[in-house]
């Protein structure tokens, strides 16, 4: 099993989560990465599609996945559900943004938070802070 925590710079902090960003905007996914890294423990890692973070989620075992509502080859409810599929990430968050408006109720029965784009950083900085 793999060991997905990461190390701070400063000894006073704890031991950071595994994040994947799924953003098929890579300027908005660069800043998402960005954000996180400077302003948590936590270590980040940006995807542009579908595909990629399924290949990912073989090698490793991310805490939380930020998904774009709009991505190129499915949704983001249908990546989650697909992730769903992996046992040894079941227990990871996710988290759904989009400036559309996606099945609020599909959101909810699937227990994922969502946040309508655009969003204040700071919204998103303390949704992490509330899941961890």
């Amino acid at each position: 099993m793999l060991d997905n925590t990461f190390s701070s710079n400063t000894n006073d902090r704890a031991p950071g989560k595994l994040i994947f960003v799924v953003e098929d905007d890579e300027d908005i996914g660069f800043l998402l990465v960005q954000v996180i890294h400077q302003e948590t423990v936590h270590k980040a890692i940006h995807y542009i599609n579908a595909r990629d973070t399924l290949t990912a989620v073989t090698r490793q075992s991310p805490h939380l996945f930020i998904l774009d509502y709009s991505l190129p080859d499915i949704n983001g409810l249908e990546l989650h559900d697909w992730l769903q599929s992996f046992p040894h990430i079941k227990s990871a968050q996710t988290i759904l943004m989009s400036a559309r408006n996606p099945p609020l109720d599909e959101i909810n029965k699937r227990g994922i938070i969502f946040l309508r784009k655009p969003f204040a950083v700071t919204k998103l900085l303390e949704t992490i802070k509330n899941l961890f």
